[in-house]
């Protein structure tokens, strides 16, 4: 990733208040909620620093969740639960000083990564991309990614 560290959890260490994605928010949510949220463990955020600094410089959230079978294709809930256990890509953003540098696919393919590792030991068949971090990739509103 070069100018900036590779992804690694969310901490106390980090610093957040100067970040600014251009998404309010999603600054303000990595700002007031990130840390409470991992502490919790209602989601786990990993964060992008600019290299030699702990200031964030982009960051997602997974958490768990489900799919209603209304809510999926055919071959995603084939034989599957209803609901379908998912990976939630709950929030996913880049600090404006980076935007257009790739640094949003890289910090996706870590987490498509991430889930990936998971499913491979719990049982849970896609990954969702919630509306705002959804924006942040590719300009959509909803996206489900099989792991099949």
């Amino acid at each position: 990733m070069g100018r900036i560290t590779t992804p690694e959890p969310l901490s106390s260490s980090h610093q957040l208040a100067e970040f600014v994605s251009g998404e309010t928010v999603l600054d303000e949510w990595l700002k007031q909620r990130g840390l409470k949220n991992q502490a919790l463990g209602a989601a786990r955020t990993f964060v992008v620093c600019k290299t030699g600094t702990k200031q964030v410089a982009g960051f997602y959230s997974l958490a768990t969740g489900s799919v209603n079978h209304t809510e999926a294709t055919g071959s995603l809930r084939r034989n599957m639960p209803d609901p379908i256990p998912v990976i939630i890509l709950a929030r996913l953003a880049v600090d404006v000083s980076l935007h257009g540098k790739g640094v949003g696919a890289d910090l996706l393919h870590d987490a498509v990564l991430r889930c990936y590792r998971v499913a491979e030991n719990i049982g849970v068949r896609a990954i969702m991309v919630h509306a705002l971090a959804l924006l942040q990739i590719v300009g959509g509103d909803k996206l489900i990614i099989p792991f099949c």
